[in-house]
C-alpha cells in the first residue's frame, strides 16, 4: 500500500535545493511544451518548472504521483524524456507572471487533501514561494505541477521551511 512522504523528507529536499533563493530576485521562469503528433505545440506539466534567479542560479521543481516532491539545482529532469520533442517557454504561464522581478522571500509546504478507503491521510503537495507581492505555488495537480499566484496568503496549513 501507498504511504505518503515524510513532512520531514521533503522539508530537508526543500532546504538543501532551494536555500540559495531566498533573497534573490525571480528573473523568469520556464515551462515545458511537447510536441503532438498533429505538429502543435502542447504544455506539458509533468516536466519540472525551472526557476532563474538574479544570481544566475537555476531551481528546477516538479511533482508527481500522489505527493512525490521533485527539486533539483540545474536544468536535470525527473525522468527521461525519450523520444519526444520538447522545447522550454519562458514566462509562458500568466496565473504566476506577477512572481517575475520580485525577491524571494521564503519557502513553505502546505498540507493536501487526500483520503484512501475513507481515512484521511497527511499529505504536504502544496509549494509556497513568499516573495514581494504574494506568494507562488507549485502544487500537485494529480501527477503534475498545476501553478498559482496568491497576492493574500492562502488558508491551509503551512510549515515554513527557509
Amino acid at each position: 500500500m501507498w504511504t505518503p512522504t515524510p513532512l520531514a523528507t521533503k522539508i530537508a529536499l526543500v532546504r538543501e535545493a532551494m536555500s540559495g533563493l531566498i533573497g534573490k530576485s525571480l528573473t523568469k521562469y520556464e515551462t515545458a511544451e511537447l510536441l503532438s503528433d498533429e505538429g502543435t505545440w502542447e504544455a506539458w506539466p509533468d516536466l519540472p518548472i525551472r526557476l532563474y534567479t538574479d544570481s544566475e542560479t537555476v531551481v528546477s521543481v516538479s511533482w508527481s504521483g500522489f505527493d512525490d516532491l521533485w527539486i533539483e539545482q540545474g536544468m536535470k529532469l525527473p525522468f527521461l524524456a525519450e523520444g519526444v520533442t520538447v522545447r522550454w517557454i519562458q514566462n509562458g504561464i500568466s496565473k504566476i507572471q506577477s512572481a517575475v522581478g520580485n525577491v524571494m522571500h521564503a519557502v513553505l509546504l502546505g498540507r493536501g487533501e487526500m483520503s484512501i478507503e475513507g481515512r484521511d491521510l497527511e499529505i504536504w503537495t502544496r509549494l509556497l514561494i513568499e516573495c514581494e507581492g504574494g506568494w507562488s505555488a507549485i502544487f500537485n495537480a494529480l501527477d503534475e505541477n498545476g501553478y498559482a499566484f496568491h497576492t493574500t496568503m492562502p488558508s491551509g496549513s503551512f510549515v515554513k521551511c527557509i
